[in-house]
């Protein structure tokens, strides 16, 4: 209280508010009851963490575990570069084999471009092919200037385009490499007379081998 004497201590406590103190003190307890739970939570944090510290033991302990996360570390860098170098790789080959298709399919669809306007007595000019979703289509191209995607012909159609396709695979295979039988069974089943006439005539010159 700060007072000279007990009565100047009891005057100045006959001055004031009991009902304010009374509600002061409820209001100090309730601080105190929280101050007192965030010490214990705080004490018991400290524990926990002491613990830890604890466990990991000496300098060698730190050391181990510096030594596995380098060595982590280096793990990664590895197998980030070897993913980059097959990556690489895969792009690489993709653009060969790319290349050695538009290459190859080039002379292969002159070919069968060929062919199949021969065995289908002109009604197509020849072939084409549209990228897709998941690849290319084949498209025949009308000489009255449509064109049709390959599923969309007619079966009798779409045999003798089937046909084309095999004649300039064929030839093409043999361009590089030794004469083979070209062997076909029942290829003009669905051919008219007209277009098994050109199929199978020799004039044609589509073909450079005998169909069996």
């Amino acid at each position: 209280m700060r007072a000279s004497s007990l009565a100047d201590a009891e005057a100045a406590l006959d001055g004031l508010d009991r009902a304010a103190l009374d509600a002061e003190l409820i209001e100090l307890k309730a601080r105190f009851e929280d101050q007192d739970q965030r010490c214990q939570e705080l004490f018991a944090a400290r524990s926990a963490a002491a613990d830890k510290v604890e466990a990991i033991g000496g300098d060698a302990k730190v050391a181990e575990i510096e030594e596995r996360r380098r060595t982590t570390l280096l793990e990664i860098e590895d197998g980030a570069v070897r993913y980059l170098q097959l990556r690489a790789g895969i792009a690489a080959t993709e653009r060969a084999l790319a290349s050695y298709r538009e290459h190859h399919r080039s002379s292969m669809m002159q070919r069968a471009s060929a062919a199949f306007s021969t065995i289908s007595r002109g009604a197509y000019r020849g072939l084409a092919a549209q990228p897709g979703k998941d690849g290319e289509t084949l498209i025949a191209l009308s000489s009255t200037g449509g064109s049709k995607a390959a599923d969309e012909l007619s079966k009798g159609t779409r045999f003798q385009l089937y046909l084309a396709l095999r004649v300039a695979g064929y030839q093409e295979f043999v361009r590089s490499r030794s004469t083979v039988p070209f062997v076909a069974d029942d290829i003009m089943e669905t051919f008219d007379d007209f277009r098994a006439e050109e199929a199978f005539w020799p004039a044609a010159g589509f073909v450079d081998t005998r169909l069996s």
